[in-house]
């Protein structure tokens, strides 16, 4: 069955918003009478008919609605500076979704190599991925951000990132499953020694993802992994 991202799912019939709408009548080429499946990106999902496709609107009539629990009891919120190449952020932003997070936070800092970022865009690509794993929430993804705004907001208790280089700590093994989370993940050319003392100034414990010396998209996502993999355990 074919999923679409309806944000309003509280009525009896929904009309989907213009992109999805043009692909099912335009893309996936279908009818009245279809069945389809729905998700708001907040927990609710829905079984439906197409009742009306055209080129202004495509409507579809619910039959059923199910509420889900959140996938996780404690949150997973990666902060990333974005890369130089869109796409691997992207990509990130993608298996992300997939795997299992509930807020991302572009990042910048004093080597973030980009400083304007299509957001539009990177929600399309989330909602995509939600669709294609079948998941129910979509996570939410901010504005860029400048380190100091982020460290200014509302903060979880459990506060980590990573590092290259210094003292450090495992992420699998200081990683509390329990507690809601903040992981951020420098540039290519990674924090500064400036910037790393004023995380810990603020609360952060320095972490490596493995031995290696991974890129950004991909220490992102391997402790979106480690993290939503241990809440499964």
């Amino acid at each position: 069955m074919h999923l679409f991202h309806t944000p309003d799912l509280t009525g009896p019939t929904v009309a989907l918003p213009d992109e999805e709408g043009h692909h099912a009548a335009h893309v996936l080429r279908l009818r009245t009478g279809d069945r389809i499946g729905l998700l708001d990106g907040r927990g609710v999902s829905a079984a439906a008919e197409l009742i009306a496709v055209s080129k202004r609107e495509v409507l579809a009539q619910v039959i059923e609605r199910t509420e889900h629990p959140r996938e996780r009891t404690a949150m997973i919120h990666l902060a990333v500076a974005p890369t130089k190449q869109m796409d691997r952020y992207e990509w990130f932003v993608e298996k992300a979704v997939e795997v299992g997070v509930d807020r991302i936070t572009p990042l910048i800092t004093d080597r973030t190599e980009r400083s304007r970022l299509r957001i539009d865009r990177l929600q399309r690509v989330a909602i995509s991925a939600m669709k294609q794993s079948q998941r129910v929430w979509l996570p939410r993804i901010d504005e860029l951000t400048p380190l100091n705004q982020l460290l200014a907001a509302d903060l979880p208790r459990q506060r980590l990132f990573g590092w290259c280089d210094g003292e450090h700590a495992s992420l699998m093994e200081l990683y509390d499953r329990s507690d809601d989370t903040l992981v951020l993940v420098g540039p290519e050319g990674d924090f500064t020694p400036d910037e790393a003392t004023t995380l810990r100034n603020a609360g952060f414990h320095a972490v490596s993802i493995g031995s290696a010396r991974l890129r950004t998209e991909t220490a992102a996502l391997a402790a979106c992994t480690w993290m939503s993999l241990a809440q499964q355990r």
